[in-house]
């Protein structure tokens, strides 16, 4: 927007103001808050927010999740499918964490085991449950919670930033677990935290301790030539 100001396309400068809730851009959650919107969470919200957590998925992606995206293995692993997104990129399949596991399983079980249709199922126009009412759940949980307001897809932040820690930055994982087409957005996730920080320069005298010393050079005597008798 301001390019486009300096270059003359606009006539004078936008302003992008906040959503309301949303009080910096790059908020993460601390455990603290997560465990306590977690469990004021109604469902099916509850679901769609801890695997936003836990998978770094967009919103929009968990909410139209279907039964043949998701593969269950025997041994309480599994794999989950996105196949919604408006880029390449963001089709992808990540492995599910056992959180995730645990849940859909649970849900599986509960529908008959279903092969086919919608894992969060609702009456709306689109047949499953969507942002609409995502939000009003969202608001009922940061009332009862008493977490400080934040916007659902401050989720997804929290996710791949605490997932960014985990890459050790490596922003090609990162961008590939986020479904980003570039690596500048991705960039946009990694917030190194103090301790992080902390830890890189604790590093920095192991690495110049094992640094062999250069001898120091001896200065040079001047040589006196010996008188002879001649």
């Amino acid at each position: 927007m301001n390019l486009a100001f300096q270059w003359k396309t606009l006539d004078k400068p936008v302003k992008v103001v906040l959503a309301t809730g949303e009080r910096q851009r790059d908020r993460v959650l601390n455990d603290t808050e997560i465990n306590k919107y977690l469990a004021a969470c109604p469902q099916p919200w509850k679901d769609c927010a801890t695997i936003i957590l836990e998978e770094g998925f967009r919103p929009s992606e968990v909410f139209a999740l279907r039964w043949p995206h998701v593969f269950f293995n025997e041994n309480g692993t599994g794999l989950v499918q996105v196949l919604e997104g408006k880029s390449k990129a963001a089709h992808r399949m990540l492995p599910m964490t056992p959180r995730v596991y645990g849940l859909l399983r649970d849900r599986h079980e509960s529908a008959g085991r279903p092969t086919e249709g919608w894992i969060f199922p609702s009456s709306s126009e689109c047949g499953h449950f969507n942002g609409d009412v995502a939000k009003d759940q969202h608001r009922k949980a940061l009332s009862d919670s008493g977490v400080e307001a934040f916007v659902p897809y401050t989720l997804r932040h929290t996710a791949l930033t605490n997932l960014g820690q985990k890459a050790a930055g490596d922003l090609f994982v990162l961008a590939k677990i986020a479904g980003h087409s570039s690596i500048t957005v991705t960039q946009r996730y990694i917030h190194p935290q103090a301790e992080a920080i902390n830890r890189v320069f604790s590093q920095v005298g192991t690495i110049l301790g094992t640094v062999e010393k250069a001898p120091k050079l001896k200065r040079a005597q001047p040589q006196v030539p010996r008188r002879t008798n001649n």
